[in-house]
């Protein structure tokens, strides 16, 4: 029984690496001083390379948009996901170990 527990405990290991690599999170360039009730402006994806504007402009995870504006996402990058942003760049091609810069290229 200890040989299938382990088998089990691999198998599950490995499902949820397949699954933490193939995750995919999307990303909007917002502006930060142009919030509405807990939304904000997007921008086109340009205003964010290279750290954005003084703060001012950032990436902006997940989230549903409507009217140009984004809500219910996060400010923080999610780890070990593809990042890929609205304008369809990617920004983080994700897995484990896998990082690379806010501005892509």
């Amino acid at each position: 029984m200890r040989s299938s527990a382990v088998q089990l405990s691999a198998m599950s290991v490995l499902s949820l690496s397949l699954v933490s690599c193939s995750s995919s999170t999307s990303a909007s360039c917002v502006d930060g001083q142009a919030p509405r009730s807990g939304s904000y402006r997007v921008v086109p994806d340009y205003y964010c390379d290279n750290g954005g504007s003084y703060g001012r402009y950032y990436w902006y995870y997940g989230g549903r948009t409507h009217g140009g504006y984004i809500s219910r996402g996060s400010t923080i990058r999610p780890r070990g996901s593809k990042i890929t942003s609205r304008g369809g760049r990617v920004i983080s091609r994700g897995g484990f170990g896998g990082h690379s810069g806010s501005h892509g290229g």
